[in-house]
């Protein structure tokens, strides 16, 4: 996966009992959440029209965008470029100044292009919530949360497939490049290496990450450091379609080069002796 590149755009322990004591005043037991998670109507699997309309009903005058990527290949001889294909979607809104409070990832170019991971990075709230208010009103959406990280931040973890966020240390998760990848200073592809060079360091505090990270489970969490919470921000990783999206894409490449390897190769003449 690492030989793609684009061309467009470019350990804590679980405090679940102070969680819920400053969301509800009394602690739950541990409980893996739905799947079907929504952020403000955004959900993972909606196709591009689908985004479009969780966008505006967010906010009407907010601007859409979408951007495309391409990945470059050579034959040996001559440089090629992939038909480009939809990879994200944004919208952005004016505040106090521009804003980009949401941002999706698609599947593809292979087969429907469907949403894959969520970012939301809300700030200059009005009215700002407290804190014990804002983890309530989660708690309320989504359940109660799978554990803590960072903290007291809440996670959810959806059930069914492996973790590929809990450490091999009890009461410990490991959210490793995804939180950079929802405010923008990594990318999904680096959260995903990381992901994988764990993978590969058996006996170790990754030990519990799955041999197939194609098989790993989705997740949710949500973040802010102040009371009240002025800002916040959250991500939602379908982990297991995230590594799938980038392994079809390099096969995707791998395919159309050595199909431009056989056309050159097919064109070939021999020097003048």
């Amino acid at each position: 996966m690492s030989r793609i590149a684009s061309h467009v755009l470019r350990a804590v322990p679980s405090l679940r009992s102070v969680w819920l004591a400053a969301a509800l005043g009394a602690a739950t037991a541990c409980a893996f959440a739905s799947p079907d998670w929504d952020m403000v109507g955004v959900k993972l699997g909606m196709t591009e029209a689908e985004v479009k309309a969780a966008f505006a009903a967010y906010d009407s005058k907010g601007k859409i965008l979408a951007s495309n990527s391409s990945f470059n290949y050579s034959d040996g001889v001559q440089s090629h470029r992939t038909p480009v294909f939809l990879s994200s979607m944004e919208i952005r809104v004016t505040r106090l100044a521009m804003w980009t409070p949401i941002k999706v990832w698609f599947s593809g170019p292979q087969g429907p292009a469907r949403v894959i991971a969520i970012a939301r990075n809300e700030g200059n709230l009005p009215n700002p919530a407290s804190r014990s208010q804002y983890l309530q009103s989660l708690q309320e959406k989504y359940g109660a949360p799978t554990g803590s990280w960072s903290g007291t931040s809440p996670y959810w973890e959806a059930k069914g497939k492996p973790s590929c966020i809990r450490t091999s240390i009890a009461d410990r998760v490991d959210l490793g490049e995804f939180p950079q990848v929802t405010t923008g200073h990594k990318t999904i592809e680096q959260a995903v290496a990381l992901l994988d060079a764990r993978r590969q360091q058996p006996g170790t505090y990754y030990a519990s990450l799955p041999a197939d990270l194609a098989s790993c489970s989705t997740f949710m969490y949500y973040a802010a450091g102040s009371d009240p919470v002025v800002s916040f921000t959250a991500g939602m990783y379908d982990v297991g379609a995230i590594v799938a999206t980038l392994r079809a894409r390099q096969a995707w490449v791998d395919k159309l080069r050595s199909e431009a390897v056989r056309k050159r190769e097919g064109k070939g003449q021999a020097p003048r002796l």
